[in-house]
């Protein structure tokens, strides 16, 4: 048997064991050399219909890696540059001396806007707010930063969804038309899109997200319990989150960014390499993939791990949804999950993380390992 051949086979047996004990819906990807030599999908898209290779999935904040990308496509144009000030852009916000680089790399000091919407009486929650709400609230409560710009690192959505309307502002057009004209068709990505769930009309092959009751087998919609409802009145916000994708077209993504297809090679590496924090080196200061190895580039996080090297990465998280795009870019492997399951139980949460080391540990021809899954389970696991 092929060593290709071996490795599908301890996927299969990592990827049946969480089907038969309902522990994954979602599709799972892996590539050499940008070429897919395992694809599954398990588990349900909608309550009625199976999962496919085709099944689109909200990717959260892997989205931030395509907003840094039409950021640095529009420096490239001379449109923008790194260290404009963000005040150029919003002249009535009460923040001095960040730059669109502190935004991008989360050295901004920005408070998190999705805490406010979510405080209940700030936001009447049957509406759908947008990045104009956003700016709204910036302007009208304006909330201190937590910390002086470049002071430290500390991972912002708010400067995703300022740089969004940055990108709006500067090419004269809406945020997803840049995204589709300039990324999306560009690489034939003909089934990702800024698609508003509860905004814009229903799209083919969507995958619903669920919270997952294990023990009752009882599937629940996020926007139906109270502490995820902001996935309804959040809907319309983009630039931090938002994009809809598939594991095909997120592998297209992955190898564009290597083939220089959008930007130079200078550009690229710009947005790969991690960024000084205070002017100290070390990439220690962002949670990855692996404890204490990450640090942050334009859209991505960066890990230089002892033995698969240098790991351009991102993950997202929706109520709902768990995803992540995981590149091994001096391996030239990748993995890419997409899931459409979250669960009412903190344990089992830990499931896509450790469903991704697996996944890396089998990629780089190891045996899976189940029995971390078996102890969150246990004893009622099927073999």
């Amino acid at each position: 048997m092929s060593e290709q051949n071996l490795r599908c086979k301890e996927l299969d047996k990592v990827l049946d064991f969480l089907e038969q004990n309902r522990l994954f819906d979602g599709v799972v990807l892996l590539s050499e050399e940008g070429k897919p030599f395992y694809k599954r999908a398990i588990g349900e898209r909608t309550i009625s219909e199976q999962h496919s290779h085709n099944s689109i999935f909200e990717i959260a904040s892997i989205s931030k890696s395509f907003t840094a990308m039409a950021i640095m496509i529009l420096i490239e144009e001379e449109k923008l540059k790194l260290d404009d000030n963000l005040k150029t852009f919003f002249p009535y916000l009460p923040y001095k001396n960040i730059t669109i680089k502190n935004m991008l790399n989360h050295t901004s000091g920005l408070p998190d806007y999705m805490e406010w919407f979510e405080t209940e009486g700030n936001w009447d929650q049957t509406k759908i707010a947008t990045n104009k709400d956003v700016i709204k609230f910036l302007k009208d409560e304006e909330p201190d930063v937590l910390f002086p710009v470049n002071e430290k690192w500390e991972y912002c959505n708010t400067g995703y969804v300022l740089l969004a309307e940055i990108i709006e502002m500067v090419s004269k057009m809406e945020y997803g038309e840049f995204l589709k004209t300039r990324i999306f068709e560009p690489l034939s990505m003909l089934n990702t899109s800024t698609h508003s769930q509860f905004l814009d009309d229903e799209i083919e092959y969507f995958s619903l997200g669920y919270i997952y009751d294990w023990e009752q087998d009882l599937h629940r919609l996020p926007n139906e319990i109270e502490e995820h409802k902001y996935v309804y009145f959040l809907d319309g916000v983009k630039g931090d989150g938002g994009i809809k994708s598939t594991v095909d077209d997120l592998l297209k993504w992955e190898r564009s960014i290597y083939n220089n297809e959008l930007v130079s090679a200078q550009t690229k590496e710009c947005i790969i390499n991690p960024n000084y924090v205070n002017g100290d080196a070390s990439v220690k200061y962002c949670p990855g993939l692996h404890k204490d190895l990450g640090g942050y580039g334009f859209g991505w996080k960066i890990e230089d791990h002892p033995k698969y090297k240098k790991i351009v990465l991102h993950d997202g998280y929706w109520a709902g949804y768990c995803s992540c795009l995981i590149s091994y870019k001096d391996c030239g492997k990748a993995i890419i999950m997409l899931s459409n399951l979250d669960f009412t139980t903190d344990e089992l949460n830990k499931i896509p993380h450790l469903l991704t080391l697996t996944l890396e540990k089998v990629l780089f021809d190891g045996e899976a390992e189940l029995q971390e899954f078996k102890q969150l389970i246990k004893p009622t696991y099927v073999e």
